[in-house]
C-alpha cells in the first residue's frame, strides 16, 4: 500500500491497524495519522 492512499483511507485503514497492534490507542493513531514513518 503506497503513502497517498494510506494517508487518504486513514479512517479505514485505522481499524485494521488497531486490530493488528491492540496495543495503540485511538489517540496514539490519531498522533500517526497515515505516516508510515510515526507507525513504524
Amino acid at each position: 500500500m503506497n503513502k497517498d492512499i494510506i494517508e487518504g483511507k486513514w479512517e479505514q485503514v485505522k481499524g485494521g491497524v488497531q486490530k493488528n497492534w491492540g496495543k495503540l490507542t485511538n489517540d496514539d493513531l490519531d498522533v500517526i495519522e497515515g505516516s508510515r514513518t510515526k507507525l513504524a
